[in-house]
């Protein structure tokens, strides 16, 4: 049994219990997940960055007129 898993190695055709249909599969998969990924960013990035803008704007607000009020 050895003896064919290392022949089979040799060729390249199977690698472990992977097929070279299975590792394109997967590498298409996670190259569509990537690129979903970084367009969710793209979208949710700037709106978050405006909402943590905001508070720590209010935060910088508050801090400065109670520096005034004492």
């Amino acid at each position: 049994m050895p003896t064919v898993l290392v022949t089979a190695l040799e060729t390249g055709a199977v690698t472990g219990m992977m097929t070279d249909a299975m590792k394109t599969a997967l590498t298409d998969a996670f190259s569509g997940i990537s690129a979903d990924v970084f367009e969710i960013m793209g979208v949710a990035l700037p709106i978050g960055l405006g909402i943590a803008g905001v508070f720590i704007a209010i935060r910088l607000g508050i801090n400065f007129f109670r520096s005034i009020a004492n």
